[in-house]
């Protein structure tokens, strides 16, 4: 089986006597990352991470890898980690599939989506503030639709942003998996997922932050694409007001903006990233996304025709040419070190606009980040989603991860 190949439900008994020399294999091939291929401009608890997860992929067959992402998913995760930390009140909703719009689309077998409630008791549910306050951060993890949320790295880098914002609660999307499950499943889960926060919780846009980290940033930028231009997928949002509603914030993490077609190339070095463009391509292919079309591949278009019509959508949401805003802030990061470094860099340059800022260890997050209102930073050396690896291991200093946290709470 090659690594492009979609894995089987399980390994032969052969297939797990093969792994036992892998053992050693991984073990050698991870002291040498650490001596000859450590990133300089990382702490070495980073370089840690990134030598495991990096010798790790390149050692293990895709199939055995998916099978180990796949062994808790999403919300057995959640329930294991609150399960830790019984200081952190957990509820969750499964929430009604609306049908799509067009009545020759037919979508079948998608799952209602969960929705896992999260609000910190015992004294810490008073850093929201007022009575009155009703922030909500409704976040999309990453894992390229194909994995679910990892509870070591996600759930305390969520808790983070949860807390440097001042949210009342945090929403967390449990969508539905590719391949089982392709595009536009994780969409239309996420389109029912907006609809009930503005109906059935009574939530005004203003009162919510969107966040997400690589395939969750991609399903951030789905969703305001689809309120801007919507898809035959799902429902146009009635309760959404164009022109007069907009969102509290929107934070995208290393996004997955951009659907590699053929001759497609990844120009970053993919030396220091533990992301790969074989395992992206890979991901695609899981998910088997239209790349022409805006709410797959948000800034992937070449064509004139195609560029006007993603500039069209995205001068709808980020308030061009004298329209509102449909968002009222707006952060994206990217790692230097990732593969997808060009890829965020025309997201937000093509679609978000803003300024961009490079940062660094020694940067004055206060004086370069905090405020701005719309802006993409580029944290040097840092990979793929770096804040879930450093909060995996209880690291504090890494940029994009004071980055997050400097720029929530000037929100």
């Amino acid at each position: 089986m090659t690594a492009d190949e979609p894995p089987s439900d399980s390994l032969t008994l052969w297939e797990k006597l093969s792994l036992t020399w892998l053992v050693p294999l991984f073990a050698a091939r991870c002291i040498k990352c650490l001596l000859f291929q450590s990133n300089p401009s990382l702490h070495w608890r980073q370089n840690l991470a990134l030598a495991h997860l990096k010798v790790r992929r390149t050692t293990y067959p895709a199939k055995y890898l998916h099978l180990q992402a796949r062994r808790v998913l999403t919300g057995k995760a959640i329930e294991a980690y609150i399960a830790k930390h019984p200081n952190i009140a957990h509820t969750t909703v499964s929430v009604p599939l609306p049908p799509s719009s067009a009545s020759d689309i037919e979508i079948k077998n998608v799952p209602e989506p969960v929705l896992h409630f999260l609000t910190p008791v015992n004294g810490q549910d008073d850093v929201g503030g007022s009575e009155n306050n009703k922030t909500t951060l409704l976040y999309f993890h990453g894992g390229g639709y194909v994995n679910p949320l990892r509870a070591m790295g996600h759930m305390p880098f969520i808790l983070s942003m949860h807390k440097a914002c001042k949210a009342k609660q945090t929403i967390i999307l449990e969508y539905a998996l590719a391949p089982e499950h392709p595009y536009p499943a994780q969409l239309m889960q996420a389109v029912a997922t907006l609809r009930y926060l503005l109906t059935d919780m009574s939530l005004s846009p203003s009162d919510i932050i969107l966040g997400g980290d690589s395939a969750g940033g991609q399903l951030v930028g789905a969703l305001l694409a689809h309120l801007a231009k919507p898809s035959p997928y799902a429902p146009a949002v009635q309760q959404w007001r164009e022109g007069e509603d907009a969102f509290k914030a929107a934070v995208f993490i290393s996004p997955w903006a951009f659907m590699q077609r053929p001759g497609d190339l990844f120009e970053a070095d993919e030396k220091w990233d533990y992301l790969t463009p074989k395992q992206c391509g890979r991901y695609q292919d899981l998910w088997d996304a239209k790349v022409d079309e805006v709410w797959a591949n948000l800034c992937g278009f070449s064509a004139d025709d195609d560029r006007d019509a993603q500039d069209e959508v995205w001068g709808r949401v980020f308030g061009r040419d004298g329209r509102r805003a449909m968002v009222g802030k707006t952060l994206v990061t990217v790692g230097t070190a990732e593969v997808l470094l060009d890829s965020c860099r025309r997201f937000g340059r093509e679609c978000v606009g803003g300024e961009t800022v490079v940062v660094d260890r020694d940067t004055d997050l206060e004086k370069e980040v905090k405020g701005r209102e719309v802006v993409t930073v580029e944290c040097v050396g840092e990979a793929h989603v770096q804040p879930a690896l450093d909060a995996a291991l209880g690291y504090e200093e890494g940029v994009m991860m004071r980055v997050m946290l400097a720029w929530l709470g000037g929100v």
